[in-house]
C-alpha cells in the first residue's frame, strides 16, 4: 500500500519540478512561452488528488500564485492578478500558524493586494494589505528591514486617500525605526520616504521641525546616490517641496527659485510614460503659481496652467491626486479671469473646484484647501456678477475649512483672511455691523498667527481697506490712521512694477483721500493723486485693475472739489474718471454698475451735463447685469436690490432735459425686466423663416435653445443647474449674435424704440405716470401724435408714497374707522386727491390735445408707487363735477411691451364653436385659509348668466387641485378663478392661488406652454391681492394678473387689494351681464374694460361698498 502511494506521487512531484524549472528560466529571460508552460506544469500538479500533506499543497498554490502574478506583470490582464490573489490566500490557510514560510507568503499577499491597489484604488485591498504587513512586521528582526518599510509605504499610501493623521504618524515611526538600526548608513530609499512623511506632517500640523527633517532627510539621501539613480527625481524632488514651503514660512525668494530649478530637473528626469511624470508636472506648475502670486507675471500663469493641464490629463479620476490637480487648474483660471474678465474662465474654475469636492470626504486632508479655492472662487464671481449667495455659499466653506484647520495650521491665517474679505463685501451688501466687526476681527487674528512672508503684505492691505470702510460708516479718525499705516506697510512689501502693488495704491489713496476731506491737508491730496499715477502706470490698456483706478480718481477729484468748489476743473474730470470707468472693457458688471449709479448721484446732486448719460449708462449695464441671472427669482432680487428706482429717475431726467420720447424708451428699458427677459425666449420667428435656410435654421437654434433657457430660469438654482444655465446663455447669445447679422434683423431683441414703442397707444392713449424722487410726472402717448409730458406739479414722490401708504392702511385695517359712511368718506377724501394732483391734468389734457371723446378707452401705465394707487377710480366727488369712471374707460397695463404683446394677432378662433369657459372654484383650500362661503353661488351665477350660449366647464372642491388647475388653465381660452389669492410680500414670485391640495404659484403660471398661448383670451381673478404687486419693487409689476397676462391671456380682471367675499357675487354678475350686453353674439374680450366699468355703476351701491366697486381692474386689451 505504501509502495503504491509513493509511486502515483512521483510524478507530481516531477511536475513541480519542471514547473520550477522552467520558472527559474522566465526570472533569467522574461520570456512569456515558457511563463505559460510553468503555469501549465503547476497547474497540472495541483489537478492530482494525492498530495502528501496541506503544506505539499499550499507550497504548489504559492508557486502557481507566484506564477499567475509575474503573468499579469507581462500582460496587465487584471484577472490573472485576480487569480494569483486566490491562490496566495488558500496557500496561507493552508500552512500551519508556525511554518516557518508563512510570513514570507504574508509578505507576497500583501505585496500583490497593494499592486491591485494601485490598479484600481479598492480601499479594501489597501486596508488587507496593511492587516498583512502588520502582522509579519517586528522591527526588532535585523533579517527583515523591508517589511516594515513596506508597512510604513502602505499607511502613507492610505493617509493619502484617507487623511488619517494616525496612519502618518505610525509610517514615520516605522521608517525612523529602520534609520536608527543603520545609523552609518541608511538605505536612501527609506531615508527619501520618511522626508516625504515629515513633508506631509508638516502641511498637517505646520511643525518647522517636519519641515527641517524633511529637507535634511532628502538632502541626506541625495548625497550618497549617483546622477544616474533611479531614485534621484523623487530624492529632488522631496528636498524641492520643502524649499519651497521654507519659501511661505519664510519668504526668501532664493529657496522658491531653487525649488523651481529643482522641480525643473525633476521633469527632465521624468520623460512621457514615466510613472513620476504626474507629480513632476502638478510640482513644477505648483512652484510657477507660486512665483506668479510674488510676481504677476503673465507668462508664469500660462506655463503653470499648461503644466496643470497636461498633468490632469494623464491623471486617472480615481487617482487622489485628481482632485488637487482639479483645484490648481481651477486656480490659474480664475487667475487668469482677473486679468481678462473672461467669465468662461471664472465658471470654469467653479466648476473645477466643486468637481474636486465631491471626490473628497470630510477627513480628507486637502478637502479644506478646497473648501478655501472654492470660497475665493465664488467670491470673485460675486465680484463680477453680484449674486449674494455667493457670498453666503462661500461663507459656509470657509467655515467649514476653519474646523478643518486649528490654531497651529500653517494654512489657517491665509483662510482667516479669507473669511474676513467676504464678511466686509457682506457688510457692503447688508449693511449689517456683524459683518464688518467679523471681517476686522478675523484679519487681527490673522496677522498674530501669520508669520513673516510674501503673504503678510496681503493682510495688511485688506486689513486697511476693511479699517477704511468701518472709518466711513464710524467716522472714527483712529481707523484711519491705522488703515494708512497697515496699508503702507503693505506698499513696503511689494515692489515697484508689481501688479499687487496696484490695489495697495488704490487702498492708499482712498484712505488719503478721505483724511483730505477731514482735515484739507493739500499734501495729503498730493499723495492720493501720487498714489493713483504710480497705480494707473503699472497697468496695461484694459487691465482690470484700472476700474478701480478710474473709480478713486472720481472719488478724489469729487473730494478736491468738495474743499475748492471754484475748482471746476476737479468736478470735470471726477465724470471723465467716472464715465471711463463704467464703459471699461474689463471687470465685471455689478461693479460698473454700482460706478454707473455712484455717476448719476453725483450728476444730479451736482446737476451735471452728463446726467442723462450716467443714467442711460447705468440702464445699459443693469441690462447686461440681470441677464447673468440663472433665475427669475434672482433677476428680481437683483433690481429690487440694486435698481429700484433707476428707470423712473432716468426718465425724470430725460423729462428735464425735454426727451420725452427719450423718456418712455428708458421706462421701458428699466421696468417690468422679469416678464421682458423671460418674453424674449418667445419671441415670434416668423419672418426669420422666411430668410432662407440660414435663417431656418437660426430659427431652429432660437427654438430649440429658448424653451431650455425659460426652464431654467423657472428653476431653483443649484450650482450644477448654474453651470448649464451659463452654459446655455453663452450658446443662446451667439445665436442672437448670429440672428442680428441676418439682414433687417440688426436691432433683434434689443430696446424697442419710441417709434415702435407708440404703437400700443393705437387702440387708445397709453398713460404713463412717473414718480422720481427728482420729479413727478405724466407722459400721455398716442400712436399720432408726438408723446405729451405733464409736470405734475401739485405733488412729489412723497405725496405719492403717503397715498400708497394711506391705502395700504385703510384696506387693511377696515375694522378701525367706524361705520360704512365713515369708511367712505375718507376714501373718497383719498381719491379726490389723486383727481386733483394727478388726474385732472391728465383730462384736461386728452380733452385739449387728443379732443379723446367721453367714453373712450384709455390704458394707464403707472410707475413706482403709482401702482398701489387706483387711477381708474379718481373722481372730485364735488357736485356738477364728473369723474374718470363716467368720463373715460381705464384699462392698465404694466409696461407698452406687455400691451403691444397682448395685441399682436392670433391664429383665426372657430366662430361656429363658442369659447371654452373654465371655472374654477375652491372654497376650502389647503395651507391654513379661511373657508370662502360664496364661491359656489358665484359660479352658479356665472353659469346661469352664460347658459345655454357658451357651456362652462366647472372644477371645484377637490378635483381643483393644482395640477388639473394648471392644466385647465392652460387649455382653456377664458378662465374665471374663484378662490383665495396670496401675494407674498416678501417672495413675490411665490404670490399664488389656493388650490385643494396646496398652492397654484406665480411661477407656475408662468410656464405655459407655447401652443396655450394662442388659445387663451381672457381671465377673472375672483380672488384677493391678484394685481398688488411687489412694494418694494413695484416697477417690476410681479403680481398674478401679470402673471395670467404673460401666459397669454390678452385680458384680465384682477383686485389691487382684498375683496369681501360677501359682496364679490354682486360685481361678478354685474359683470357677465354687461359683458353679454356688448357682445351678445359671444364673449369677446375686448369688451371686458367696458363691461368693469359699467358694472362698477350698475352694482346696488348699498350692498356693494365704494371699496369693492372699484377694487377690480382691468389690465391688457
Amino acid at each position: 500500500m505504501a509502495n503504491s502511494e509513493d509511486s502515483n506521487q512521483e510524478p507530481i512531484r516531477d511536475l513541480t519540478a519542471i514547473g520550477d524549472e522552467l520558472y527559474a528560466l522566465v526570472v533569467d529571460q522574461d520570456d512569456l512561452e515558457t511563463l505559460d508552460l510553468a503555469i501549465g506544469h503547476y497547474n497540472a500538479a495541483l489537478t492530482e488528488d494525492l498530495p502528501d500533506s496541506q503544506r505539499s499543497r499550499s507550497d504548489q498554490l504559492l508557486k502557481l500564485g507566484t506564477a499567475f502574478s509575474r503573468r499579469f506583470d507581462f500582460a496587465g490582464d487584471i484577472d490573472e492578478l485576480d487569480i494569483a490573489l486566490k491562490c496566495h490566500r488558500v496557500a496561507v490557510d493552508l500552512q500551519a500558524p508556525d511554518s516557518p514560510d508563512v510570513l514570507i507568503m504574508h509578505a507576497k499577499y500583501a505585496q500583490m493586494l497593494m499592486k491591485r491597489f494601485e490598479l484600481l484604488f479598492s480601499q479594501s485591498d489597501l486596508d488587507l494589505a496593511i492587516e498583512e504587513y502588520a502582522c509579519i512586521s517586528d522591527q526588532n528582526d535585523p533579517t527583515h528591514k523591508e517589511w516594515p518599510v513596506a508597512l510604513a509605504d502602505a499607511l502613507v499610501t492610505r493617509f493619502s486617500h484617507r487623511g488619517s493623521i494616525t496612519d502618518l504618524n505610525q509610517a514615520i515611526h516605522l521608517y525612523q525605526a529602520v534609520v536608527n538600526f543603520y545609523p552609518s548608513n541608511p538605505p536612501t530609499s527609506v531615508l527619501g520616504n520618511l522626508s516625504l512623511a515629515h513633508y506631509y506632517r508638516y502641511q498637517q500640523e505646520g511643525d518647522v521641525a517636519d519641515l527641517t527633517s524633511s529637507i535634511a532627510y532628502s538632502t541626506e539621501a541625495l548625497d550618497k546616490i549617483s546622477p544616474e539613480d533611479q531614485n534621484r527625481s523623487v530624492l529632488l524632488n522631496n528636498v524641492a517641496n520643502g524649499l519651497l514651503f521654507r519659501f511661505k514660512k519664510l519668504g526668501s525668494t532664493d529657496d522658491l527659485e531653487q525649488a523651481i530649478k529643482l522641480y525643473s530637473s525633476v521633469l527632465e528626469l521624468c520623460q512621457a510614460g514615466n510613472r513620476g511624470r504626474l507629480h513632476a508636472l502638478s510640482n513644477l506648475a505648483s512652484a510657477i503659481m507660486t512665483r506668479y502670486e510674488l510676481q504677476a507675471s503673465l507668462t508664469d500663469l500660462e506655463i503653470s496652467m499648461g503644466y496643470f493641464r497636461e498633468a490632469l490629463e494623464i491623471c486617472p479620476r480615481n487617482n487622489p491626486d485628481h482632485s488637487i490637480l482639479l483645484d490648481n487648474l481651477a486656480t490659474t483660471l480664475r487667475k487668469r479671469f482677473q486679468h481678462s474678465g473672461d467669465i468662461v474662465d471664472l465658471e470654469t474654475a467653479i466648476e473645477h473646484h466643486y468637481e474636486a469636492l465631491r471626490f473628497l470626504p470630510s477627513s480628507h486632508p486637502h478637502r479644506s484647501d478646497t473648501l478655501c479655492l472654492l470660497g475665493n472662487a465664488l467670491q470673485s464671481r460675486f465680484l463680477f456678477q453680484g449674486d449674494s449667495d455667493d457670498l453666503d455659499a462661500a461663507v459656509n466653506h470657509y467655515s467649514e475649512a476653519l474646523d478643518l484647520r486649528p490654531p497651529s495650521h500653517p494654512e489657517r491665517p491665509d483662510l482667516l483672511n479669507n473669511l474676513a474679505n467676504v464678511a466686509c463685501k457682506l457688510f457692503t451688501e447688508r449693511g449689517n455691523p456683524f459683518h464688518l466687526n467679523l471681517s476686522i476681527d478675523s484679519y487681527s487674528e490673522a496677522l498674530l498667527f501669520s508669520p513673516e512672508g510674501y503673504r503678510r503684505s496681503l493682510l495688511f492691505h485688506n486689513f486697511a481697506s476693511s479699517l477704511t470702510m468701518r472709518f466711513v460708516y464710524h467716522n472714527d479718525p483712529k481707523d484711519l490712521d491705522r488703515a494708512l499705516k497697515l496699508g503702507a506697510s503693505a506698499l513696503e512689501l511689494r515692489e515697484r512694477g508689481d501688479e499687487y502693488r496696484v490695489s495697495s495704491l488704490v487702498v492708499l489713496a482712498n484712505a488719503n483721500g478721505l483724511k483730505y476731506e477731514l482735515e484739507g491737508d493739500p499734501t495729503i491730496l498730493q499723495a492720493a493723486f501720487q498714489h493713483l499715477d504710480e497705480a494707473h502706470g503699472i497697468c496695461t490698456p484694459g487691465h482690470p485693475y484700472l476700474l478701480d483706478i478710474w473709480e478713486e480718481y472720481s472719488r478724489t477729484h469729487l473730494h478736491a472739489y468738495s474743499k475748492a468748489p471754484q475748482s471746476v476743473d476737479h468736478l470735470e474730470e471726477a465724470f471723465r474718471y467716472f464715465r471711463l470707468a463704467s464703459s471699461h472693457i474689463s471687470g465685471g458688471s455689478l461693479p460698473k454698475f454700482r460706478i454707473a449709479l455712484r455717476w448719476v448721484k453725483e450728476a444730479e446732486v451736482h446737476h451735471h451735463s452728463s446726467a442723462l448719460d450716467a443714467h442711460q449708462t447705468a440702464l445699459s449695464i443693469l441690462d447686461r447685469h440681470v441677464t447673468t441671472k440663472p433665475s427669475v427669482e434672482s433677476r428680481h432680487r437683483t433690481v429690487r436690490e440694486y435698481a429700484a428706482s433707476l428707470a423712473v429717475d432716468a426718465a425724470s431726467c430725460a423729462l428735464r432735459h425735454g426727451q420725452v420720447a427719450l423718456a418712455v424708451e428708458m421706462l421701458e428699458h428699466g421696468r417690468g425686466l422679469l416678464w421682458v427677459y423671460l418674453a424674449r425666449f418667445r419671441t415670434p420667428l416668423d419672418d426669420l423663416q422666411s430668410a432662407g435656410e440660414h435663417g431656418c435654421q437660426l430659427a431652429a437654434e432660437f427654438r430649440r435653445l429658448s424653451p431650455l433657457l425659460e426652464d431654467a430660469a423657472c428653476d431653483a438654482v443649484t450650482e450644477e443647474r448654474l453651470q448649464n444655465y451659463r452654459r446655455l446663455l453663452r450658446e443662446w447669445d451667439g445665436v442672437v449674435d448670429q440672428i442680428r447679422l441676418v439682414d433687417g434683423f440688426g436691432d433683434f431683441l434689443l430696446a424697442a424704440s419710441f417709434s415702435k414703442l407708440k404703437e400700443a397707444a393705437k387702440n387708445g392713449p397709453v398713460i404713463i405716470t412717473n414718480a422720481s424722487r427728482y420729479s413727478c410726472d405724466a407722459i400721455i402717448v398716442h400712436h399720432d401724435h408726438d408723446p405729451i409730458h405733464i409736470p405734475l406739479t401739485d405733488i412729489n414722490t412723497s405725496d405719492i408714497l403717503r397715498l400708497s401708504s394711506q391705502f395700504r392702511v385703510f384696506i387693511m385695517n377696515p375694522s378701525i374707522r367706524g361705520g360704512e359712511r365713515s369708511r367712505e368718506k375718507q376714501l373718497t377724501e383719498l381719491l379726490r386727491r389723486i383727481w386733483d394732483a394727478i388726474v385732472l391734468p391728465v383730462v384736461r389734457r386728452l380733452e385739449s390735445s387728443l379732443h379723446l371723446p367721453k367714453g373712450s378707452r384709455i390704458w394707464w401705465c403707472p410707475t413706482g408707487h403709482f401702482n398701489s394707487i387706483p387711477l381708474h377710480a379718481a373722481a372730485p366727488f364735488r357736485k356738477g363735477e364728473k369723474g374718470l369712471p363716467n368720463l373715460y374707460i381705464s384699462s392698465y397695463t404694466p409696461t407698452l411691451s406687455a400691451l403691444l404683446r397682448c395685441q399682436k394677432p392670433r391664429h383665426a378662433p372657430n366662430d361656429k364653436n363658442p369659447p371654452q369657459f373654465l371655472a374654477i372654484g375652491q372654497a376650502e383650500p389647503a395651507g391654513g385659509f379661511a373657508q370662502l362661503e360664496t364661491v359656489d353661488r358665484e359660479l352658479d351665477s356665472i353659469q346661469r348668466i352664460l347658459s345655454p350660449a357658451i357651456p362652462m366647464t366647472r372644477m371645484t372642491g377637490e378635483n381643483a387641485t393644482r395640477a388639473q388647475s394648471l392644466h385647465a388653465i392652460h387649455s382653456s381660452s377664458w378662465v374665471h378663478l374663484a378662490c383665495h389669492g396670496k401675494q407674498d410680500a416678501a417672495r413675490p414670485l411665490k404670490s399664488c392661488f389656493a388650490m385643494s391640495d396646496g398652492p397654484l404659484t406665480l411661477l407656475d403660471i408662468v410656464r405655459a406652454p407655447a401652443d396655450s398661448v394662442q388659445r387663451s383670451e381672457f381671465a377673472f381673478l375672483s380672488a384677493c391681492h391678484t394685481a398688488a404687486g411687489d412694494r418694494t419693487a413695484p416697477d417690476e409689476v410681479v403680481h398674478l394678473a401679470a402673471a395670467m397676462q404673460f401666459a397669454g391671456f390678452r385680458g384680465v380682471v384682477g383686485t389691487m387689494w382684498a375683496v369681501d367675499d360677501a359682496v364679490v357675487v354682486n360685481m361678478v354678475s354685474a359683470f357677465y351681464e354687461a359683458l353679454l350686453e356688448k357682445s351678445p353674439d359671444g364673449l369677446n374680450a375686448e369688451h371686458a374694460a367696458v363691461a368693469l366699468n359699467a358694472a362698477a355703476k350698475k352694482v346696488d351701491k348699498t350692498v356693494v361698498p365704494l371699496e369693492q366697486r372699484i377694487v377690480f381692474i382691468h389690465i391688457g386689451t
